[in-house]
């Protein structure tokens, strides 16, 4: 049975879904905002007030810098302080296992146009993201060898395997969007972009797996299937 630590847990993220997740498109009636206060314990607001307040703070304070080092927006997106708002909400976002929801990473880059600027940020920002899987995955192995599941000549195998898979783990993640994006300029004729990027634990665990198959048929071939065998039961529950 859940406890009510995360059932705390799981209500605020849910809240928070509901109140960020979408600010300029999908803010809350007073009606509903109303609705919602009414259902959420005391404790439950002075948490939510807490993190609110968090992220309003830190989402200020970052915006004044990168305002000073010259950074603006990209014409049409929301304004700085509000994409670092969602970006910080988004950070503080927990599963109904009090565990972290999402990966997050970020990137720059810098180039003669906007296009290859943002290009050369997202490249880089999904090599990052790809670094945090493989950490993902190899804190599964050592829970796994803190329960006996594998042993350590196992372990030690899957770990140089993930080592060598992040081309392929970038390969299999979806649409990569990022949350966050400013640019400013370099010099007289280059721009830098800087982007902030999130990826779902469950789904970045689901793409870690099936790139560590891959690699797998593409590097062993006809001796796959049995290393396949041990990833499946890596991410077994």
């Amino acid at each position: 049975m859940m406890n009510y630590k995360n059932l705390l847990t799981s209500t605020l993220a849910l809240m928070l879904v509901l109140i960020f997740a979408a600010p300029a498109q999908a803010q809350l009636s007073r009606k509903e905002r109303k609705q919602l206060d009414k259902q959420m314990s005391q404790e439950e607001k002075a948490l939510l007030k807490k993190i609110r307040t968090r992220a309003d703070k830190s989402a200020r304070k970052e915006a004044k810098t990168l305002s000073k080092e010259g950074y603006g927006t990209f014409p049409g997106s929301l304004p700085m302080e509000k994409q670092l708002q969602e970006t910080w909400m988004m950070q503080l976002q927990r599963d109904e296992t009090g565990a972290l929801k999402y990966i997050f990473a970020d990137g720059n880059g810098v180039g003669g146009t906007q296009t290859s600027a943002e290009m050369q940020a997202m490249e880089a920002a999904k090599l990052q993201l790809a670094g945090q899987i493989s950490n993902e995955v190899n804190q599964i192995i050592e829970g796994k060898i803190a329960n006996d599941q594998i042993d350590r000549e196992t372990a030690n195998s899957l770990t140089k395997f993930v080592a060598g898979s992040k081309n392929y783990i970038i390969q299999n993640l979806s649409y990569v969007k990022p949350s966050f994006k400013v640019m400013r300029e370099v010099g007289k004729r280059n721009l830098e972009v800087a982007v902030k990027v999130f990826y779902n634990v469950e789904e970045a665990m689901a793409a870690a797996k099936k790139a560590m198959e891959a690699r797998a048929r593409a590097d062993l071939e006809e001796e796959a299937d049995e290393l396949i065998e041990e990833i499946d039961n890596l991410f077994k529950k």
